[in-house]
This record gives structure tokens, sequence and C-alpha cells, in this order.
């Protein structure tokens, strides 16, 4: 079980870094329009990020994933076909986090400039 959310999760954050981190906006932003389709599909790179991430943990670090044996190439084709699923999900989870953190600062940061109730009953913040 700690395989499939590490390979989920390395699938994720290697999507995030290929296609939209602006750590790496550098590469991405280079992309030629095809490359950058390609890109942009979590389920199409996610695939490929998986055998990478499987092949890397199964027969360099000894991983198993879910039972199977992680030095068989049968298991790197099946993290690959599981993370044409799980890449789309985790991403879209860690997309909306990002999202929300992002409303959280804009919504703090236009309410502090706003007065405070009790600023307003005392008449501090009336003007």
């Amino acid at each position: 079980m700690e395989a499939l959310l590490l390979y989920a999760f390395a699938t994720a954050a290697l999507f995030y870094l290929g296609s939209r981190a602006r750590i790496t906006s550098f590469v991405w932003g280079r992309y030629p329009p095809s490359l950058a389709r390609f890109m942009d599909c979590s389920a199409c790179t996610g695939t490929w990020y998986g055998a990478l991430v499987s092949y890397i943990g199964g027969y360099h670090l000894g991983l198993s994933f879910l039972g199977l044996p992680g030095d068989r190439w049968t298991t790197v084709v099946t993290v690959a076909l599981c993370s044409m699923s799980t890449t789309p999900i985790v991403a879209g989870l860690v997309q909306r986090g990002f999202d929300s953190l992002g409303q959280i600062e804009i919504a703090e940061s236009i309410n502090a400039d706003e007065p405070t109730s009790d600023e307003i009953e005392d008449g501090r913040g009336t003007g």
C-alpha cells in the first residue's frame, strides 16, 4: 500500500513539475505546441511517469507494488496503467489545494484593509 501512495504522489509531482510549477516554467514555457498539449494531459504523462517511477522503484530500490515483485516488466506496465488513473486524481487534489491556499491569502489581504467589527463599534473604523 505504501508503494501505491509513493507512486501516486511521485507521478503527480512529476506532472506538476513538468507542466504547472513556477520553478520549472522556464522549461515548460518553451515546449512546442504538440508537446505542451501532451504534457498538459495528466493521464498521458502520468502513464509514462508511472513507468519511469516504477522502473526506478522496482529495479533499483526493490519496491513491490500491491504484492507484485518490483523487478518485473509486468509490474512496470501495471504501475504505468494504474498511474493513468491515479495521477489525474492526485494532481487535481493538489491543484485544488493550491487554489484554496491562494483564495485564503487573497481574502486575508482584502480583509486586512477593512475595519473589524470591534473597530466599528468603538468608532475607530469609520474613517
